[in-house]
């Protein structure tokens, strides 16, 4: 679904860094489901199952164009400086793509050869992992990011769906706390 507004679309991008599980439409995966549950014939189930996965994986594809899109026009109209992009997790390369005055060099190949401004930490799969063990029994993907020290909302969904599959830790659903603006961040248990 693609964003009405800059604003609209800046928000969506935003939320989606800091819990990628905000663009799953839970209506359509427990509709999935039901078709699942309710499939007789060996073949409708088959295509019933792959419309569930599907229903359960977050397309970030429309999410990240439309703040590509749409970032510069409401940064300029609302005064928004690319340092506060970059503090909320924003990287220079999406800044670049959305048409920032990001530094950096075009090298062989078309790569920038500097990088203005820190870079995220890249952390491994297997470190989040051993970082969402040290956290509280109750966690958010946010929370193992800061934990770990960085890591790309990718990743951290990796490592948090790795540790599910081997039992070590239960999806329990939105965050029933949340304040703000924007859906709650998915909240997860250590087993």
């Amino acid at each position: 679904m693609t964003a009405s507004t800059p604003e609209e679309a800046v928000r969506r991008y935003l939320e989606w860094l800091e819990d990628p599980d905000s663009l799953i439409d839970d209506e359509a995966v427990a509709k999935a489901e039901a078709a699942v549950a309710d499939a007789r014939d060996p073949l409708t189930r088959l295509h019933a199952l792959a419309d569930a996965e599907h229903a359960r994986q977050a397309d970030a594809d429309v999410v990240i164009r439309d703040f590509i899109t749409n970032a510069r026009t409401y940064a300029e109209a609302q005064s928004i400086p690319i340092s506060a992009f970059r503090a909320v997790g924003v990287s220079d390369d999406v800044l670049r793509q959305a048409g920032f005055g990001v530094a950096g060099r075009a090298g062989r190949g078309g790569r920038a050869t500097r990088a203005v401004g820190p870079r995220a930490k890249q952390v491994s799969v297997d470190e989040l992992k051993a970082a969402a063990l040290g956290l509280p029994k109750r966690f958010t993907l946010t929370d193992l990011s800061a934990a770990a020290g960085g890591g790309s909302p990718a990743t951290v969904r990796r490592a948090v769906d790795e540790l599910i599959s081997a039992g070590k830790v239960d999806k329990l659903g939105p965050k029933p706390d949340h304040q703000g603006p924007g859906r709650a961040p998915t909240l997860y248990q250590l087993v």
